[in-house]
């Protein structure tokens, strides 16, 4: 049920999103002729055009872009209106959009499956969003509305948002079967040796030990998958955590580097806005991943 619905931006965001009226017809379940209507009412109403759109393709006008922004905004803002309203009537119902990062299904500390089965075995009415991004990517939808709840090792913590600490995460140094320092024996490897060698690194989690006498890495990706796949090349060395390496069907082509000198740990928490504790779809996921992560402490 929408209590709050504007038919003309709902419309809207969604060719934006879709990349065009083609696709926009199957989302929404309409003609392209009928987006064109709504589209140009839209226009109307708003005294200016909003996109381009003909054999040049679909493309948003300079306030096109603006109107886009506010309209998604004020979309979910009304989601959760509905959300707050219907929620007086007990049943578990509204949108619930997730931030993660990549590569945590693996993470047995945290155990997020099992937090998410609990939370869905109850009825509901809820529509989940899981969105997978980087700890800054996350930390700013959380403050503009855009995400709910955030898991991630969120390394500085704002004073919008609240932080429950959930596990912690173990990380080594690794190289590919095709680097220099794979076939040579421990008793030859040390941390200088280490050091005249390039480092990949994550864009977000900078892992570099303070005891390895680095430059700037040479490569850095945004994922995991991207991180195995430099260190592969045999041209970079790079920190992964060890339930990736762990579950990963080609973790016999890495090799770790001086595991009791280099390994990090990064310590996971799940960021709310507490605006939005009150949600009862909220509030009922953030303790289904507490107590399936055990024991845990909010800051």
């Amino acid at each position: 049920m929408k209590l709050l619905r504007n038919t003309l931006l709902e419309t809207f965001v969604t060719v934006v999103e879709c990349g065009g009226f083609t696709d926009a017809q199957y989302a929404l379940g309409i003609t392209q002729s009928a987006i064109s209507i709504r589209i140009r009412d839209l226009e109307t109403a708003l005294g200016y055009r909003v996109c381009e759109r003909g054999r040049g393709g679909f493309r948003l006008t300079e306030r096109g872009e603006i109107v886009y922004q506010r309209a998604g905004d004020i979309l979910r803002s009304a989601r959760d209106f509905d959300a707050e309203l219907l929620e007086l009537r007990g049943t578990v119902t509204g949108d619930l959009r997730i931030g993660i990062v990549d590569a945590v299904n693996t993470l047995s500390e945290l155990n997020l499956y099992q937090a998410f089965k609990r939370f869905l075995d109850r009825p509901n009415e809820v529509q989940l969003e899981v969105v997978v991004a980087s700890p800054t990517e996350l930390t700013q939808k959380l403050i503009t509305g855009d995400l709910h709840v955030a898991i991630a090792p969120f390394r500085n913590h704002v004073s919008d948002l609240t932080y429950t600490e959930l596990c912690q995460e173990e990380h080594r140094l690794y190289c590919g079967q095709d680097h220099p320092l794979f076939d040579l024996p421990d008793d030859e490897i040390d941390l200088d040796l280490i050091s005249k060698h390039q480092i990949c690194q994550r864009s977000y989690n900078m892992l570099v030990s303070p005891v390895l006498q680095t430059t700037q890495p040479k490569a850095v990706v945004a994922n995991m998958e991207a991180m195995a796949m430099m260190i592969e090349t045999g041209h970079y060395l790079g920190p992964l955590p060890v339930h990736f390496i762990e579950s990963w069907a080609r973790r016999y082509q890495l090799r770790e580097l001086a595991p009791e000198k280099l390994n990090w740990k990064s310590t996971f928490y799940l960021a709310a806005r507490p605006s939005l504790a009150h949600r009862r779809a909220v509030g009922l996921l953030v303790q289904d991943i507490v107590e399936s992560c055990g024991p845990s402490k909010t800051s």
